[in-house]
């Protein structure tokens, strides 16, 4: 286009130069050519303005362009730690699956243990209240020295007192006496002497 209005001020230079050659009108001639050397003065401020726009265009585009990669990294980037998150959670439901199992299994155990430890606990209960028994049994035998008859019906009471000289047999029917004369009567055979 540029070339186009060059080709047609060189034109109407040439023609001028015609009707100057022809007839006189210096002055015509002269304004002509100081009005076609401002328009290419003006010519050439447009082609450097446009060079200059044409440049600031190609700088604006390659920015936009390094900006679009560097947010084409980012994206690449962030789906990577998209996907690395999504196969960790995937392995954290399957570990929690597995966790539950295990937790669901120690818990049965736990109960079982629980319930083995009452039973064992029951048994040593009655274990000590029958050793608990045994002893106390072994004291009043030590303290009274006598051998009860526990098979007897009641309201027999009998049993053998080995006395310091010789034994003797015990033989009440504590419904003819009152508890209080039972238990004296029973005092009364323990030796006092130490």
């Amino acid at each position: 286009m540029m070339n186009e209005q060059m080709q047609e001020m060189e034109e109407v230079s040439k023609e001028l130069l015609k009707v100057l050659a022809a007839g006189g009108a210096g002055n015509l001639l002269k304004r002509s050519l100081d009005k076609q050397e401002k328009m290419f003065d003006k010519l050439l401020e447009t082609q450097q303005s446009a060079a200059q726009l044409v440049k600031d265009l190609l700088t604006e585009e390659e920015k936009v362009a390094q900006e679009l990669l560097a947010g084409e990294e980012v994206l690449q980037t962030s789906l990577q730690k998209v996907r690395a998150m999504e196969e960790a959670l995937q392995r954290a439901g399957k570990e929690d699956t597995g966790l539950r199992a295990d937790s669901s299994a120690l818990r049965r155990e736990l109960e079982e243990l629980r319930a083995e430890l009452g039973r064992l606990e029951a048994v040593e209960d009655d274990a000590g209240a029958v050793s608990s028994a045994v002893y106390v049994a072994q004291l009043y035998y030590k303290i009274s020295r006598i051998d009860w008859d526990y098979e007897c019906e009641r309201p027999q009471i009998k049993g053998i007192h080995h006395g310091p000289a010789i034994a003797q047999p015990i033989n009440i029917d504590s419904s003819q006496h009152s508890k209080s004369f039972v238990s004296d009567y029973l005092w009364s055979l323990v030796d006092t002497t130490w």
